[in-house]
């Protein structure tokens, strides 16, 4: 037996889906969160067999890409299969046109409905018991966020999973399955008023606000500076416990230095399980503020209002709004972003905005950042917005310079609420345990690895520069000369960063036991070269899944070239070259406005060829 959890975008399905499997996919109150089938056995104590959660669709001929691999997901089924098809209780009539389309496949619907409390908040009545015989299929309400209510949805649905085929026979017979039902005329019978009645919808205050483009966006750029101020600040609580995991770590160094005799066993533990991955474990706190932030937006629904509020900002880039879900997401993890794109309404959007994703800091950065700007700048507040704002000022000027079209936009907006405190907690949680366990097996292993070849040599226990990683890792300094750094330690954890950017700052922390000492030029290139650099591989992994194994790899290529040519020019600039530096950036400026002018010009010159007509339509065309 096989689940299909299906229904219009955001309604509750993954909420429901990580309810009866225990799962943790992610989840949000806004359109296009769910972009890909995820396919899981249910808990053992609800026994329900194998549930699918489908990406939201309001029909089965979808024009988004998400959409249409739900679809086809469904069009695929055969066997039993039953479709629970997850409904917001508030707009039941949309969600009916879905029902019909499913009965006419030959697919068994259980409609439940989510969302119950607050309809009936706002005046609303619902009687499932008389809504499923005036239907002629089974209707349920469910709560995910209760465990009670979950319990209760899957034993409702084990009941039907004997006589599955004669339920089947009878959605077909149903009023919704007949071939001329029309929901709009079907809901606005009298005597469907008994078993179903919205109360008149009118957005909240805060969803009201949050479309008013003089107090949205004012507002998000102030909680953000806020976020980060708290953060990144001095004597803010973000550096503060910081500075007390780093406390805790050292002491932890000290009584294990003190206990162990051996001087092999001592640097193994104090210098490799301690100072390398122990070190990055301490910007645990810093890490959990920015994930609570992105999660409160999430869960709100102001990413929906804020996406819509930007897309006449993105739609000069090539972008639309909703790709300021994805950029937003990559703050915390690139690959996961990346595979949000799949939710843009074109495959020529979702190139330039993964292009853009590879450029927006991930959380991973974080510990680099910090790592680099404690050890040579006194305002590490100040360094890290700067770096945040050139990664994603870069991503955007990236996703500009590669726009060839406008395309149309439509998105339902979600309503704003205050998300529920436990369920935020509880995500919280999971991504912060999800960032331990990377640390504790990635970082942790690719640390005791570094952590060898940087002690032996063929002759044994040796210094630093005399070692096995010395002598392999000498030619990657080379092509850091430029940068004013000549330590071939900089430049391996620099290029450790490909695999995972978690291991930068571990690497740092076990190759530079006495502290790391650049120059303010050298230490600034170093800084806009590990902003700049390609994602890690799982990043990269999930370009090729989207776009392409070449265009992945080709994207990772060229933005390493342009990691290390921006960082050239910024020592250069900052050693004393600011006369030549800047001609040099005037150049590359002249020759990005004059490409672009000559495809414009270009374009219209198409245009006016194919006909009056056409060169009107380039001329008019706008967004909606």
């Amino acid at each position: 037996m096989k689940i299909l959890l299906t229904g219009n975008p955001n309604v509750g399905k993954t909420t429901l889906f990580n309810a009866l499997t225990g799962a943790h996919n992610r989840t949000g109150n806004y359109h296009g969160v769910t972009v890909g089938v995820s396919s899981r056995p249910s808990s053992k104590r609800l026994g329900l067999g194998e549930i699918c959660d489908l990406p939201g669709l309001y029909s089965l001929d979808g024009l988004s890409m998400e959409e249409r691999l739900a679809g086809e997901y469904i069009n695929r089924q055969e066997g039993e299969v039953l479709a629970v098809q997850v409904a917001d209780a508030t707009f039941l009539k949309r969600s009916l046109k879905l029902t019909k389309s499913l009965l006419a496949r030959g697919i068994p619907v259980v409609l439940a409905l989510t969302m119950g409390r607050k309809f009936r908040a706002r005046g609303g009545k619902l009687d499932c018991g008389r809504l499923s015989e005036k239907l002629g299929i089974k209707c349920v309400e469910v709560d995910a966020l209760r465990k009670k209510s979950v319990r209760e949805f899957s034993e409702y649905l084990k009941t039907l999973f004997p006589a599955l085929s004669g339920y089947k026979a009878a959605c077909l017979r149903s009023s919704v399955g007949e071939r001329t039902f029309d929901a709009d005329a079907f809901v606005a019978q009298p005597s469907f008023s008994e078993c179903y009645s919205p109360a008149p919808f009118e957005a909240n205050r805060l969803t009201k606000l949050s479309l008013n483009g003089f107090f949205a966006l004012p507002a998000f750029f102030l909680l953000a500076g806020l976020v980060f101020f708290i953060t990144f600040g001095a004597h803010m609580p973000g550096v503060w416990l910081k500075n007390t995991f780093e406390t805790l770590i050292g002491r932890l160094a000290e009584f294990a230095g003190g206990e162990i005799d051996s001087p092999i066993v001592r640097s193994l533990v104090c210098d490799g399980l301690i100072g390398g991955a122990g070190s990055v474990l301490s910007f645990i706190p810093q890490i959990a503020l920015m994930y609570l932030f992105l999660d409160f937006l999430e869960e709100s629904g102001f990413m929906s209002a804020l996406a819509f509020m930007t897309d006449g900002l993105f739609s000069k880039i090539g972008l639309s709004g909703r790709a300021a879900f994805s950029v937003l997401l990559g703050y915390g993890c690139t690959a996961a972003a990346i595979t949000s794109t799949r939710a843009l309404e074109e495959k020529s959007i979702q190139k330039r905005a993964v292009s853009c994703l590879y450029f927006v800091p991930c959380s991973a950065k974080l510990p680099v950042y910090l790592t680099l700007l404690s050890s040579v700048f006194e305002n590490t507040f100040l360094g890290a917005v700067l770096l945040y704002v050139l990664g994603t000022g870069m991503g955007l000027a990236v996703a500009a310079f590669l726009k060839k079209d406008e395309s149309i936009f439509l998105m339902e907006i979600a309503d704003i609420c205050v998300p529920d405190v436990f369920f935020v907690a509880k995500k919280l949680l999971f991504q912060i345990k999800q960032f331990i366990i990377k640390i504790s097996t990635t970082v942790l292993v690719f640390t005791l690895i570094v952590w060898f070849f940087s002690s032996f040599s063929f002759s044994g226990v040796c210094p630093a520069e005399e070692s096995f990683l010395a002598h392999i890792c000498s030619v990657f300094k080379y092509a850091f000369y430029p940068m004013g750094i000549t330590d071939w330690r900089a430049a391996f954890a620099a290029v450790s960063g490909i695999i995972a950017k978690e291991n930068i700052a571990g690497m740092l922390s076990v190759l530079f036991p006495e502290g790391i000492s650049f120059s303010f030029p050298s230490a600034c290139a170093y800084l806009t070269f590990v902003a700049l650099i390609p994602p890690c591989i799982s990043a990269v992994t999930a370009c090729a899944r989207e776009l392409g194994r070449k265009t992945a790899w080709g994207y990772a290529g060229m933005q390493m070239l342009f990691a290390f040519l921006c960082a050239y020019l910024v020592y250069f600039f900052l050693a004393g070259g600011a006369g030549v530096g800047m001609a040099v950036l005037l150049a590359i400026g002249a020759y990005v406005l004059g490409r672009k002018l000559y495809k414009q010009t270009r374009r219209k010159k198409n245009a006016a060829e194919k006909g009056p007509r056409a060169a009107k339509r380039l001329k008019t065309s706008g967004r909606t």
